[in-house]
């Protein structure tokens, strides 16, 4: 099989498309930021502010996309040598993007300029506060643009600075700016804004995928240890690394962290300190090891009543940072819609929400059902979240279990690509990798294997999981498929993906199972 023309035929891409999308590294040029017709005034005020000593403040978010972006600005500062302040907002204490109260305290400190990362668009009220107080506001986001413009000094955005019709995120966007002040591109930074189009599933085309392309070139050969760290300092080969490894320890912080020692994670990703850096690391791993902890437990305590419910309605005493995790958990588990609830920090009478659901089952639908107890909330098809009063709680609930009664799943069939085993090598790895980065908008498929007796097949640890040598460096690898069950049947198919494992730095290419079924006809 030419498993080359199999890819192009899955993504519709003819020759000429391919080349282009899998050119060397060495040609993916990044955008002059110069080309942004809003950024030689920014960076002008900015200058200015420099000359006249002014007291600059970043002010970012509290996600992996805000906390990379605040610190490609804070790193920018300390290469252009001069002092900067910056702030993460408490999710618990703040809430998100900049507010009239902070943006008073700050007057209050004597600073001149707030540049806005990841947030801002829609800071009407705070960035008006700032022009009375005499302090400018640039801000650099990428969320949804309402319908007037803020009073800010400059916005820097993707779709109204004309950038480019595809959304980037947050810490792209600040990666603009920085490399503007820097007059080049720092390496380190590229990792960080390519990290956070990964963590902020930003759409993988276009200058998105360029900068994950040279992200994953440059980690792999500076290894930078502030990534790497959170990785065990393992090897990075794949963008599944930066979302499935390190964007969750990074927004681990925003979830848990409570009051403003969420700035430390900025400390950590910007000190030139090794000492610190291994401090820090240690409270990052600590506090992420405390969020599985907490969504596991969330999960492990569901009472047989709710799993019974043709949708899930709950309410936990768990940190609001971690109920759309814990919503993610269990409709990965029970497969029906979910919704957790927990009590709104600073006012006890309000919960808030989040809700997941799947094909069939429309939350924006669930919303305007419910638009006369919600007192905010919003979303898109299959992920929300909302605010109520507890009073309403069991109304609500109500609602949302027999909404869920005539809107059930719709099962949805992956595409799957047939292989055969001998397809599984070191040599197609590579040919699928060229096609990479996958992400939002361009999905890596999945493999199919068909036909596979049982009897060729091989299991380790006392038959708990699958383990078939194919190959000096290419094996089939299936945790908990246990031997038992998967030889009752005859012929099965294998759908799974293409992974690559090293040890001792010997290389092997495995093909990693998602799920097995029996065929039956063989």
């Amino acid at each position: 099989m030419d498993f080359k023309k199999l890819l192009l035929d899955y993504y519709h891409m003819s020759i000429e498309e391919y080349e282009t999308l899998a050119k060397p590294i060495s040609e993916v040029k990044l955008l002059d930021p110069f080309s942004i017709s809003v950024m030689p005034k920014i960076v002008s005020r900015i200058q200015d502010a420099i000359r006249r000593k002014e007291k600059i403040i970043i002010y970012g978010d509290f996600d992996c996309d805000g906390i990379c972006a605040t610190s490609i600005m804070v790193k920018t500062f300390q290469m252009l040598n001069y002092p900067v302040s910056y702030y993460i907002p408490s999710r618990y204490k703040d809430g998100y993007g900049l507010n009239s109260t902070n943006v008073e305290k700050m007057a209050k400190q004597d600073f001149k300029l707030i540049i806005t990362v990841d947030n801002g668009i829609s800071a009407f009220e705070a960035i008006e506060t700032a022009n009375n107080l005499g302090i400018d506001v640039i801000v650099v986001d990428h969320h949804d643009l309402p319908a007037e413009d803020v009073a800010a000094y400059a916005i820097l955005h993707p779709i109204h600075s004309k950038v480019s019709d595809i959304v980037a995120s947050g810490g792209y966007m600040s990666l603009f700016l920085s490399a503007a002040l820097l007059n080049k591109y720092d390496d380190y930074l590229v990792t960080l804004a390519g990290l956070s189009v990964i963590s902020d599933l930003m759409e993988m085309k276009g200058y998105n995928r360029d900068v994950v392309r040279l992200a994953l070139y440059f980690i792999n050969r500076r290894f930078y240890e502030p990534i790497t760290l959170l990785n065990d300092n393992n090897d990075i080969y794949t963008e599944k690394t930066f979302g499935l490894a390190i964007a969750p320890k990074i927004n681990s912080i925003g979830r848990l962290v409570e009051d403003t020692k969420v700035n430390k994670i900025v400390k950590y990703l910007t000190t030139e300190s090794k000492e610190e850096r291994l401090a820090l690391r240690e409270w990052i791993l600590s506090i992420d090891e405390n969020r599985k902890e907490k969504t596991k437990e969330a999960t492990e305590n569901l009472h047989v009543s709710e799993i019974k419910e043709e949708a899930i309605c709950l309410k936990t005493d768990m940190s609001e940072g971690l109920i759309g995790l814990i919503a993610n958990k269990i409709i990965s588990q029970e497969n029906k819609p979910v919704a957790v609830f927990t009590r709104e920090m600073n006012d006890e009478f309000v919960l808030k929400g989040s809700i997941r659901s799947k094909e069939g089952f429309s939350i924006p639908d669930i919303l305007k059902l419910n638009k006369d107890i919600i007192i905010d909330g919003g979303g898109h098809s299959f992920a929300g979240g909302i605010s109520i009063l507890e009073k309403d709680y069991d109304l609500f609930k109500k609602r949302f279990v027999q909404f869920a009664k005539h809107h059930p799943f719709k099962e949805v069939k992956e595409e799957t690509l047939e292989i055969s085993i001998t397809d599984i090598t070191m040599e197609n790895y590579k040919i699928l990798r060229s096609f990479g980065p996958f992400g939002m908008g361009f999905k890596e498929p999945e493999f199919i294997l068909r036909n596979v007796p049982t009897r060729t097949l091989s299991f380790i640890s006392g038959g708990k999981h699958l383990s078939t040598k194919l190959s000096m460096n290419s094996k089939i690898l299936g945790w908990n498929i246990a031997e038992e069950e998967t030889k009752k049947m005859d012929y099965i198919n294998i759908i799974g993906n293409f992974l690559l494992t090293s040890y001792k730095n010997e290389f092997n290419v495995e093909f990693r199972v998602k799920k097995i079924e029996e065929n039956t006809n063989k």
